[in-house]
Parts: structure tokens; sequence; C-alpha cells
């Protein structure tokens, strides 16, 4: 079993992670976003940062939608144990969109799986102007062929930033528009 996939096991059996439902209806994200769901996800207190939320479908290892909430100039998307090999980048406010999709390759790689970036163009995001990409990845934990895609923005100097990722055999199509959903329900609150 990976090391990944250890952490996760033992965080849910003690107690550490809570499950909960959230939607159908108007659901608010970390205080900062709005998003109105047709139907019930779970969300899942994982403890990797106050400015995450991480919510599923059908269970953490099949799929998984990632919150980044609000990230400020010098904040990285979550806080993971550094390694000199390889740091994972912090947030800076000018940063370009395929510069974040970078910071994003390397927080999703640390672990040492693989990533293919397929995709990244303007596109509409939370009542504004923001960016889409797609992505493959290959986890090194089960060698499970992942499919993704995530939208962000920057607002105020701040990044919004939202990734759903599922097995490319059959999760990511089946509940790729469900995320698609959220992701044209969403509003930047205040």
């Amino acid at each position: 079993m990976s090391r990944w996939l250890l952490v996760l096991v033992l965080v849910l059996l003690s107690g550490c992670a809570g499950m909960s439902k959230v939607g159908p209806g108007e659901v608010t994200v970390r205080d900062s976003l709005s998003v109105t769901l047709d139907a019930a996800w779970n969300q899942y207190a994982l403890g990797l940062t106050t400015k995450s939320e991480v919510w599923t479908l059908d269970g953490l290892p099949l799929d998984r939608l990632v919150f980044y909430v609000g990230i400020a100039d010098g904040e990285t998307l979550a806080e993971l144990q550094r390694r000199r090999d390889r740091q994972i980048p912090k947030f800076r406010a000018t940063m370009q969109a395929h510069e974040i999709v970078e910071m994003y390759e390397v927080f999703a790689t640390h672990d040492g799986s693989s990533f293919q970036r397929e995709k990244l163009a303007p596109a509409p995001f939370a009542g504004g102007e923001g960016f889409r990409f797609e992505f493959s990845r290959v986890r090194k934990a089960d060698e499970l062929e992942m499919r993704g895609a995530g939208y962000g923005a920057v607002r105020g100097g701040k990044l919004y930033l939202l990734v759903f990722e599922a097995p490319r055999s059959h999760y990511y199509a089946r509940n790729l528009g469900r995320f698609e959903a959220v992701v044209s329900s969403l509003r930047i609150r205040g």
C-alpha cells in the first residue's frame, strides 16, 4: 500500500477526517465561494489547509474535487513536508495561467506521480475571466491512470482554483458534467 493511501486510511480511522453531505442547494465553501448543487456531494475534512476543501461523489480513490480558495501571494496550495530536491512553489499574484498550472503540476507530482498537461485555454470562471486546463496523471501509489480538469482565476490578488480528478476508465466521464455544473454555478463572495 502506498504511503499516501496508508496516511489517508489512518486519518480516516483516527476520526481526524470527517465526512459530511453538502447540497443540494446553495453551499458556501470556505466563507468565500458560493455554489448551487443539484445533488449532494460528500465533503471530507482532511486538514490539508484552511484554504482548501475536498469533495467527492463516489469516494476519494474514485473521484475528488478540490477547492483552493483565496490563496494569497506567498502561500502554497497545501502544507506539505518540504523536500530538498523539489519544493512546492508559492503562489505569486502576478502569475499567468500557465504558471499556475505548472505550480499545480509540481504539487500533484510531489509523490512521484506523472503529470501531462493536455489543454489550457481562457474560460469564464466565477462570473469573470479565468482559465480551464485538462491533464492526465498516473498515480504513483497504484499506477492508476487519472484524468482531470481545473478552472482558476486570480481575483483581488488571490488565487481561486478548482480541480476535479477521477480514473480515466469510468468515473471521469461519468462525473465530469457534475463538476462542470459546480463550476458554472460558482461565485466569489464579498
